[in-house]
């Protein structure tokens, strides 16, 4: 008994020695809701500077952001490091300190870093993607992203997915506006580079994020000459392919222009780049962060194809589970919007539409998905009843 009860002891003991579990902070700063605030005043966003760019470690213990120079817009990139629950001061990246760098990225696992950097024979506005790998937590090696993602064109911002592979942007198709590109690796050799066409578009993409996972990706794209680039998102749906980009909300898109997008490991905070101009100087440019209740927004995720049905006859379609989903919320309120079309009715809980149709032609019901934030997005379908 005596053995036992010092067991106990011992086995409690050790429970109560246990270190506490670190939380995780963003450079000590208080986490913003869904408005946006400049990110780390006098610490990261520097007044009169121009910050361009940030990346945090999925441990959220190292930092990475851009820096440039007003006068010849080279860059550097500043790191900071969270060390015994504290964080040490942003500084210049030593590895790169000599060179003209920008818009750092980790990679999901933390242990490598993408950037972009000035050719040695241009000017800093064209750049090649490298990548910073760690070895035993030390920054020891560096290269050329190797393969078809460099040309003698400006490859620009790019960020890693967990199966390495790497979505960039590029203005290699030769009318001096950039697209948006994915390369898989393939017996570590980046062997093709696809243009994502359901994205790019006529106008000039540039920043990029994409999820880990790939399930959602955030860029930014010229809305008009005058105003500039706006931050866009798309999702994959489930064949795999990337919906109609949509534009994020006025509260994050201003009359500045919106560049280089960042989202945390959790999903929880969006941060970006806003860059304000006095005519054609550049005066300003800080990082924002902001939660992502209103970014991440229903989207159809398993579409329905159009549905034909005969006149007079009761029919019920089954809708999949998985029509629509939402990145932060599995928790949807489904409904048919367009109830005036009195011979269909749908059934939320077996998500089952049925018809009774009383004459021929060609109709539309209008599907809404709404989640706990109110967000909501509509989704129609195309009804043909015949005879």
């Amino acid at each position: 008994m005596t053995k036992l009860f010092l067991a106990l002891i011992l086995v409690f003991g050790c429970i109560g020695c246990q270190p506490p579990t670190e939380t995780i902070d963003y450079l000590g700063q208080s986490e913003p809701d869904t408005i946006p605030v400049i990110f780390a005043p006098d610490l990261v966003s520097v007044k009169g500077r121009l910050e361009h760019g940030i990346s945090f470690t999925p441990d959220t213990k190292e930092v990475a952001f851009g820096i440039l120079d007003k006068d010849d817009f080279s860059g550097d990139i500043f790191y900071a490091k969270k060390e015994d629950g504290q964080w040490t001061a942003p500084h210049i990246f030593g590895p790169l300190k000599r060179e003209s760098v920008f818009l750092p990225y980790f990679s999901p696992d933390g242990r490598s870093l993408l950037y972009a950097k000035s050719k040695s024979d241009s000017s800093n506005y064209t750049t090649d993607i490298w990548i910073y790998n760690k070895n035993n937590n030390y920054w020891n090696y560096t290269e050329k992203v190797n393969g078809a993602i460099n040309t003698s064109t400006r490859e620009a911002s790019a960020c890693m997915t967990l199966n390495n592979t790497i979505y960039f942007s590029s203005n290699r198709d030769g009318n001096g506006l950039a697209d948006l590109y994915v390369s898989t690796l393939d017996n570590r050799l980046y062997t093709n580079a696809k243009r994502i066409q359901t994205i790019s578009s006529g106008g000039d993409e540039e920043s990029i994020y994409v999820a880990p996972d790939e399930r959602y990706i955030i860029f930014s794209r010229y809305s008009t000459l005058e105003k500039g680039p706006d931050l866009w998102i798309s999702y994959q749906d489930a064949k795999s392919n990337w919906t109609t980009p949509r534009l994020l909300d006025t509260i994050i898109n201003t009359t500045h222009w919106e560049r280089r997008p960042f989202v945390s490991n959790d999903n929880n905070f969006l941060f970006y780049t806003t860059l304000m101009f006095n005519e054609s100087l550049m005066t300003e440019a800080d990082i924002y962060w902001v939660g992502t209740q209103k970014v991440f927004k229903p989207f159809v995720f398993n579409p329905i194809i159009e549905t034909t049905i005969k006149v007079g006859k009761e029919t019920t379609v089954t809708l999949p589970s998985d029509y629509f989903k939402d990145i932060d919320n599995e928790k949807l309120t489904i409904r048919l919007k367009n109830e005036t079309l009195s011979w269909a009715t749908f059934d939320a809980k077996k998500m089952t539409l049925a018809f009774q149709p009383k004459e021929i032609g060609e109709f539309e019901v209008v599907f809404t998905a709404t989640d706990p934030f109110l967000n909501e997005t509509d989704d129609r379908i195309k009804i043909i009843v015949e005879k």
